[in-house]
């Protein structure tokens, strides 16, 4: 199972109250009860930094042994006039990679989903919460 992964909204609130990536504990927390799952960057801080700053930004302080499970980022589908829309950079991703399983989305916006089921839409203004993490964990290794 792929978890496609957004940062803004995701792994901190929008506001910002709180400092960047303080919902990480919660994210490793997800990927340690499902050892099957391997995290593929879908956050368009993808197109400003590179791949192993996105790695150490959600391993780093914890999480660090985690690092191998993250396997890649969807591409910018700019070009081919799919520019944010997720479900299609996650499903070019796929296709690039071979990947034909199952994949679940984290994102506070599912205006970019175009209704897919595939999506969990969290709270943008909380992050991630101990109660997203339980349904989360249900849906990805019920």
């Amino acid at each position: 199972m792929i978890l496609c992964l957004d940062f803004d909204g995701v792994l901190h609130p929008h506001l910002r109250h709180e400092p960047d990536f303080c919902r990480l504990p919660l994210l490793w927390q997800i990927l340690r009860a499902c050892p099957n799952v391997n995290v593929v960057f879908s956050t368009s801080w993808r197109e400003v930094y590179r791949h192993d700053e996105l790695v150490e930004f959600v391993t780093y302080g914890g999480g660090e042994d985690l690092a191998h499970r993250i396997v890649g980022a969807t591409p910018s589908l700019e070009n081919e006039g799919s520019y944010g829309r997720r479900d299609m950079e996650i499903l070019s991703w796929c296709e690039a990679n071979g990947y034909k399983g199952q994949w679940i989305a984290l994102d506070d916006i599912p205006e970019v989903f175009n209704g897919n089921p595939n999506l969990y839409v969290v709270d943008g203004s909380t992050g991630l919460t101990e109660a997203a993490v339980a349904a989360i964990i249900q849906r990805l290794c019920p």
